[in-house]
């Protein structure tokens, strides 16, 4: 045979899991700590880097213009504030994601922070809402397989306390 078929097992899937669990996390954890965009950088978390990309293009590609003014309104009096939130969303779901640990919280937070984006910036292009859509997905996946109980913290968590309730639902 040419080709030979191989049959996917429970074990394949859990590792393909894993890996976009995995690629997921560096993407929130390249918002936050990496590049011209960093959210941990100081401009940012003063809210004056916040403030300037409301005015000069948030304004512009909101999706709504009821989203336009909910920023003038509230994030902008408040920027240092959001700003804070903001960087530690996108931290905690990058971390949460690639130490597999509350995996399911930490996934709810990314879909959350990804939700924001294409409210803020979806008229910017198919791009920005393919991207998102894309983290949306992920997330989702990563919630409805507890994708952190393989190789991730979650896993032993639930191993060393088995009859925890509330460890199974963020786990």
């Amino acid at each position: 045979m040419l080709f030979a078929v191989r049959r996917t097992t429970v074990q394949n899937t859990k590792s393909a899991v894993v890996w976009l669990r995995l690629c997921s996390s560096l993407a929130w954890l390249d918002s936050a700590f990496v590049g011209k965009d960093a959210k941990f950088h100081a401009a940012f978390l003063h809210g004056g880097d916040l403030v300037a990309r409301i005015q000069t293009t948030f304004v512009h590609t909101a999706i709504d213009s009821r989203v336009a003014q909910l920023l003038g309104w509230y994030v902008v009096p408040h920027a240092a504030l959001f700003a804070l939130l903001i960087a530690a969303a996108d931290a905690a779901a990058g971390l949460s994601l690639g130490l597999g640990f509350f995996v399911r919280a930490g996934a709810t937070i990314a879909i959350l922070r990804a939700l924001v984006n294409i409210a803020v910036a979806g008229r910017a292009g198919t791009d920005t809402i393919g991207y998102n859509a894309m983290l949306i997905v992920a997330a989702t996946i990563c919630i409805g397989t507890a994708a952190g109980r393989k190789f991730g913290l979650d896993g032993r968590l639930i191993e060393r306390f088995p009859r925890s309730r509330l460890l199974r639902y963020f786990a």
